[in-house]
């Protein structure tokens, strides 16, 4: 097969968002999505500039048993219509390619992974596949964020406190970069300038996308040079997290049922009823002072160093 790089029909991407997880990602790619000038992937996640890193230990076994789970999946995808709201790893080129299959006349042609802010390789693997991108990454707060990650566990280990998940995660080499050493922006945003020019990367802060999504929107556009007051809507709120209300409850229905869905034959209306019920939204929960104060003592150097790189006032992230 011809390398599809040689192509000449073949529109690749020319930009990223790349991080980080938990930060307003997933929203900001399906607004990006509306655009009509801006082509995302379909589907979110591939990673496939972290294929060197994803590979190795660590990850070399998990990753390699979901790409064998999923083969006869991704090939399929691939061939057929391609919806929105897909995760899946993709690590072979000529697949990767075909991601961007229906690309039109977009001038932005688009992939979110998150993995790539942290994966030791992506940044040098992109610059030598494509080296005009740019890019943008989202920080948040690492201590809530941490949290945030904390609470997702919840649903798998109800019954975990967020001091003994969070030394588990340090001592288990697997998620340790992943979940905790994701949070060490300023050495990642080091490696990053190391190997691309400043001038193609904005930087945003997830506290100021809460706050204003459209005036950070605005900005990414116009950096991306593309209509910034494009009407995009912004109402709906994608993959947000929630926990369980009950732990205990949660807990005797992990050993009963494996987290099983209710039943299908429960009417449509109920499940929904039940969902709302069963669930806490993520800012019904707070850290503890405590325990924030262990992660904050863990990340105030990168912190320190993230403040001066960006030019902005972090002290809130010490507090």
């Amino acid at each position: 097969m011809r390398d599809a790089m040689t192509s000449s029909s073949v529109r690749l991407p020319n930009f990223f968002l790349a991080g980080v997880a938990k930060a307003g990602t997933t929203s900001l790619n399906a607004y990006l999505s509306q655009h009509p000038q801006i082509f995302m992937s379909r589907n979110k996640e591939p990673w496939f500039f972290g294929t060197a890193d994803l590979l190795a230990p660590p990850y070399d076994d998990s990753v390699l048993a979901a790409l064998q789970r999923d083969r006869a999946w991704l090939q399929s995808y691939l061939q057929g219509p391609q919806k929105s709201g897909i995760w899946r790893y993709v690590m072979e080129w000529n697949d990767y390619v075909r991601l961007f299959r229906d690309v039109k006349d977009e001038p932005v042609i688009g992939e979110a992974s998150t993995g790539y802010f942290w994966l030791p390789g992506a940044a040098a693997a992109i610059r030598a596949k494509l080296p005009d991108a740019r890019f943008a990454f989202m920080l948040r707060d690492p201590a809530d964020r941490l949290f945030t990650l904390y609470l997702l566990n919840l649903w798998r280990e109800p019954q975990i406190s967020f001091r003994t998940w969070f030394y588990a995660v340090l001592e288990a080499s697997h998620l340790f970069p992943s979940i905790v050493g994701a949070g060490r922006y300023a050495t990642h945003l080091e490696r990053w300038t190391g190997i691309w020019p400043r001038e193609r990367m904005r930087i945003y802060l997830y506290d100021d996308y809460r706050a204003d999504p459209r005036a950070v929107l605005r900005d990414l556009l116009g950096f991306l040079e593309v209509r910034p007051d494009y009407p995009i809507d912004l109402s709906r709120r994608h993959n947000e997290t929630s926990v369980p209300r009950f732990k205990y409850l949660h807990a005797i229905r992990q050993r009963m049922f494996g987290g099983a869905p209710p039943p299908r034959w429960i009417p449509a209306g109920a499940r929904r009823l039940l969902h709302r019920l069963y669930r806490r939204r993520r800012d019904e929960v707070v850290l503890d002072p405590a325990d924030r104060r262990i992660v904050v003592d863990y990340y105030r150097d990168e912190i320190g160093r993230t403040a001066a790189f960006i030019g902005r006032d972090l002290s809130a992230w010490l507090r």
